[in-house]
């Protein structure tokens, strides 16, 4: 039998995957229709949206990376975050 501690790094990373698998159909689809967007930008399209698209691909990219990392993730290293919560450290090396 195993003890608490590992049974709750094993739901962690079983959650994180089970996390990142469903955020990525949805990001797939949202950085489709960007990708379209950007591709071939209409000539009446204003500078200032053009702008916010691109920065709205640049977040999307960075979601793409984090659940890339939920993905990776094979041991559940925490780190406090605002001063009281425990969350799960995605840049721990040791989680990847």
């Amino acid at each position: 039998m195993s003890d608490p501690e590992s049974e709750r790094n094993r739901v962690l990373v079983l959650l994180a995957g089970a996390v990142a698998h469903k955020l990525k159909q949805p990001l797939a689809v949202a950085w489709g229709y960007m990708e379209l967007l950007l591709e071939e930008p209409r000539p009446d399209l204003d500078p200032t949206t053009l702008r916010y698209l691109r920065e709205i691909d640049m977040s999307l990219r960075t979601m793409d990376e984090v659940v890339n990392k939920l993905q990776r993730a094979t041991v559940a290293q925490t780190r406090t975050y605002a001063g009281s919560f425990e969350i799960l450290d995605l840049d721990d090396p040791a989680a990847a």
